[in-house]
C-alpha cells in the first residue's frame, strides 16, 4: 500500500505544483463542507431529541387521567375519551423513545460517518487531482521539449492522432512550433549555404588572383618562343602544350573569378520566355531538338540579367555535352532539350531537361559543390557558378535523374520579390583588373 501510495505522488517539479494547486482547491471545499455538515447534523439530532419533553407530557397525562377517574366512572362518554387519550399519549412517548434510540445512534456514528467520507472523497480527490496534473503537464513538458529541439536543430516529432483530442490552444501552439521549427531549418539552411557560398567565393577570388598574375608572363613568354627560328620544327610540339595548358589555366581563372564575384549592378525585371527563347536558338546546335514550354501566367523575374543568362548557358551547355557524349535515342532517333516554365504561388519553376547520360542518383546533391564534376577534364566550377546565382536572388535548385533518362535541373525563384543588393567588397580585398566572367 505504500509503495503504491509513493509511485501515485511520485511527480516531477511541474506535476507536483499543479498537482498541490488541484489538491488544494479540491479539498479545501471539501472538507469545509464537512466540517458544516457535521456541525448541522449534530444540532439537528438534538433537535430530533424528544424524549425528555414526551416524558413530562406522559407524566402530566397520567396525573391527569388519575385525577379524572372518579368523574369517568359516572360519566362513559368521558371514560372513552380519557382511554382514547392514554392509548395515544403511550403511542407517542413510545415513538419518542424510537427516536431518541435512533438519535443516540446517529450521533455516536456521525464523526464515523463524516471521516469516513473525508477519506473516500479525498482519495477521488488525489486521484483526480494527479490525472489532472499529468494530463495538463505533458503538453506543457512536451512544448518544452520542442522548444530545446528546435534551438538544437532538431525536427520535431509528426503528429499523432491522440493531438485531436487536445484544446485547441495546445493544438494551434504545437501547430506554430512545427512551422516555426520549418522556417527554422530552411533559415538554416539558406545561411549556411549563403555563408559556404561566400566562403568559396572568397577563395576563388584569391585563387583567381594568384592564377593571373603567372598567366600574363607565361603568354608573352610562348609568343617570344613562338617567333624563335625552331619555333616550326623542335619547338612545335612543347609551344603547343604550352598555349593548350596556358588557355585552359586562363579559362580556369575567369571561372575562379565568376564563382567569387557577386552580381553587380542593379537587378531589372527579366523576361524568362525571351531570354531562354535566345539562348536555346545560340547555345544548342542543330543536331539537338529544343522544346519551350511557358506557362500564360508567368510574369517578369526581378533580377540580375547577367547572372541569370550566365546560369542558364552554364545548364544549357552542360546539357548539351551531356547529349553529345551519350547515344543517340532509338526512339526519337535525335536528342532533345526541354524546358518547362511554371508559375505558382508566387513562384516562377524553370525546368530543364534533356536526354543525355543521366546522373547518378546518390551524387545529385554533390553536383553543386564547387570541386566536384561528373565529366571528364571538368573544372566543377560552372554548377557552382548556377547555384551562387540562383542563392543570390533567393531561389533553390537541385537535380534530379529525368524518368525517360538524361537528367533534369529545377530551379525555383521569386516572381516579382526585391533583390538584396550585391555585398560589398571587403576592405583590403585583392582585386585584379584582367579579372572578366566567363
Amino acid at each position: 500500500m505504500l509503495a503504491r501510495v509513493q509511485r501515485l505522488l511520485r511527480l516531477d517539479r511541474l506535476e507536483r505544483r499543479l498537482f498541490g494547486w488541484l489538491l488544494l482547491l479540491t479539498l479545501l471545499p471539501l472538507l469545509t463542507l464537512l466540517a458544516g455538515a457535521y456541525v448541522v447534523g449534530a444540532q439537528s439530532l438534538q433537535w430530533v431529541g424528544t424524549l425528555g419533553p414526551w416524558d413530562r407530557v406522559a407524566e402530566s397525562g397520567r396525573a391527569l387521567i388519575e385525577a379524572a377517574a372518579p368523574a369517568a366512572a359516572a360519566d362513559p362518554e368521558l371514560a372513552r375519551a380519557l382511554e382514547l387519550h392514554r392509548e395515544e399519549l403511550s403511542a407517542s412517548v413510545l415513538l419518542a423513545r424510537r427516536w431518541a434510540y435512533i438519535g443516540e445512534g446517529l450521533a455516536g456514528a456521525l464523526p464515523l460517518v463524516v471521516f469516513t467520507l473525508a477519506v473516500i472523497l479525498g482519495s477521488l480527490a488525489l486521484l483526480v487531482g494527479r490525472r489532472l496534473a499529468v494530463q495538463l503537464a505533458r503538453p506543457i513538458k512536451e512544448l518544452a521539449g520542442w522548444a530545446d529541439a528546435m534551438a538544437r536543430g532538431q525536427p520535431l516529432p509528426a503528429e499523432r492522432p491522440g493531438e485531436a483530442l487536445e484544446v485547441r490552444e495546445v493544438r494551434s501552439l504545437r501547430q506554430a512550433m512545427r512551422s516555426a521549427s520549418v522556417q527554422l531549418a530552411q533559415g538554416r539552411s539558406r545561411e549556411l549555404e549563403s555563408e559556404r557560398v561566400r566562403a568559396w567565393g572568397e577563395m576563388a577570388r584569391r585563387v583567381a588572383h594568384e592564377m593571373k598574375n603567372p598567366l600574363t608572363p607565361l603568354r608573352l613568354a610562348t609568343h617570344r618562343l613562338a617567333r624563335h627560328p625552331d619555333a616550326e620544327t623542335s619547338l612545335r610540339e612543347p609551344l603547343e602544350v604550352i598555349e593548350e595548358e596556358v588557355a585552359r589555366l586562363d579559362e580556369l581563372a575567369r571561372q575562379f573569378a565568376v564563382l567569387g564575384r557577386p552580381s553587380a549592378g542593379p537587378a531589372s525585371d527579366v523576361d524568362l520566355r525571351e531570354l531562354l527563347e535566345a539562348m536555346l536558338e545560340s547555345d544548342v546546335p542543330a543536331s539537338v531538338d529544343t522544346e519551350l514550354h511557358v506557362d500564360p501566367g508567368v510574369g517578369l523575374v526581378r533580377a540580375h540579367y547577367d547572372a541569370l543568362q550566365r546560369a542558364f548557358r552554364n545548364l544549357i551547355r552542360n546539357a548539351v555535352e551531356a547529349m553529345q557524349s551519350a547515344p543517340v535515342p532509338s526512339v526519337q532517333g535525335r536528342h532533345l532539350l526541354r524546358v518547362f516554365i511554371e508559375a505558382r504561388d508566387g513562384i516562377v519553376r524553370i525546368t530543364i531537361g534533356d536526354t543525355g547520360c543521366g546522373i547518378p542518383p546518390a551524387m545529385a546533391d554533390r553536383l553543386f559543390e564547387p570541386d566536384f564534376t561528373l565529366k571528364a577534364g571538368g573544372t566543377g566550377l560552372g554548377l557552382a557558378v548556377v547555384r551562387q546565382a540562383v542563392a543570390a536572388h533567393g531561389g533553390t535548385i537541385h537535380a534530379r535523374p529525368a524518368g525517360t533518362g538524361g537528367a533534369e535541373f529545377i530551379m525555383e525563384l521569386p516572381l516579382n520579390q526585391p533583390v538584396p543588393p550585391p555585398p560589398t567588397e571587403p576592405a583590403g580585398a585583392m582585386t585584379d583588373p584582367h579579372q572578366d566572367g566567363a
